[in-house]
């Protein structure tokens, strides 16, 4: 496969069309077909389909162009890299932060990545894991500091542990549930969820069905933590959080722990990458003092 072919690809992905992708490359349209015609060739199997909606991508191409992204993504950070080490400033780390960590030691850790690296780019997103996902399998972050349920994780996936996260089910000070001790009483309540692989709602509920125990059937899902806060802390909402949520103000207090006479599963708050996508210079050490200030 050539770089050029795989350029034509994730152009065609980007803009939708053969005409906007040879207008994006400054090629003509037929150069563009050409190179597409030739990557279908070496695979073959078809990567697009032409409809009246433009230009749509088969199974097999979304999986090339998701892998073809992320290789374009792992020689921008051999690039980068060459030019760290030459001096220059060209830095761009991208990282998701779950909230637990952006509530707390973020701002240290800036503060100190940024006496190293004073010119480098950063792009922070939020870390929750329903978002984390797609975000490093499409190469759009370079790793995220997340809480995980260690063992249920993608087989493409690897988690380096920084220290474990004690959970709770938590509510406003005010709900009529804020002192319930059994399970029973409030699995009827509707509850906020974050469902993804190795998220803690997934592995929580999958766990209560082999025990035989109810699982909420009364369920919102976000992947937006600034939407879960404003449902629990103004409804009768229920959600899951870290235990830490408690000590970190203001947020201790606006909500509380539902005291349950059960245990729920503790997350393993670690970094979280793509197993076979090494990191650059920079974002090695801005994963470094993650796990340095977590700790």
């Amino acid at each position: 496969m050539k770089d050029y072919q795989l350029r034509a690809l994730l152009r065609v992905v980007e803009t939708g069309s053969i005409r906007a992708a040879a207008r994006a490359l400054q090629l003509s349209q037929p150069a563009v077909t050409k190179a597409i015609r030739e990557l279908e060739a070496e695979v073959d199997a078809p990567l697009v389909l032409r409809s009246s909606r433009g230009v749509e991508l088969t199974e097999s191409g979304r999986q090339l162009a998701m892998r073809a992204r992320l290789a374009q993504e792992q020689l921008a950070l051999a690039l980068q890299d060459i030019q760290q080490l030459q001096g220059g400033k060209q830095a761009l780390v991208a990282a998701a932060v779950t909230p637990v960590i952006f509530m707390g030691v973020l701002p240290d850790v800036i503060r100190e990545f940024r006496r190293t690296l004073p010119y480098a780019q950063l792009k922070l997103y939020e870390g929750l894991m329903p978002a984390v996902l797609p975000l490093l399998r499409e190469g759009f972050i370079d790793f995220a500091v997340a809480g995980a349920m260690e063992g249920a994780l993608d087989a493409d996936l690897e988690l380096d542990p920084i220290a474990p996260i004690e959970m709770m089910v938590a509510c406003r000070p005010s709900h009529p549930l804020a002192k319930a001790t059994r399970w029973e009483d409030i699995v009827d309540a509707e509850w906020i969820v974050h469902r993804a692989p190795g998220s803690h709602h997934t592995v929580l509920f999958d766990r209560l069905r082999r025990d035989g125990l109810p699982v909420p059937e009364r369920t919102i899902e976000t992947n937006s933590f600034g939407v879960s806060w404003g449902l629990v802390t103004r409804s009768d909402l229920l959600l899951i959080l870290p235990v830490e949520f408690l000590s970190i103000e203001p947020y201790a207090s606006q909500v509380v722990r539902v005291p349950l006479g059960m245990g729920l599963p503790a997350l393993t708050l670690g970094i979280l990458k793509l197993r076979a996508a090494p990191l650059s210079l920079a974002a090695g050490k801005l994963a470094t003092l993650f796990r340095r200030y977590a700790r």
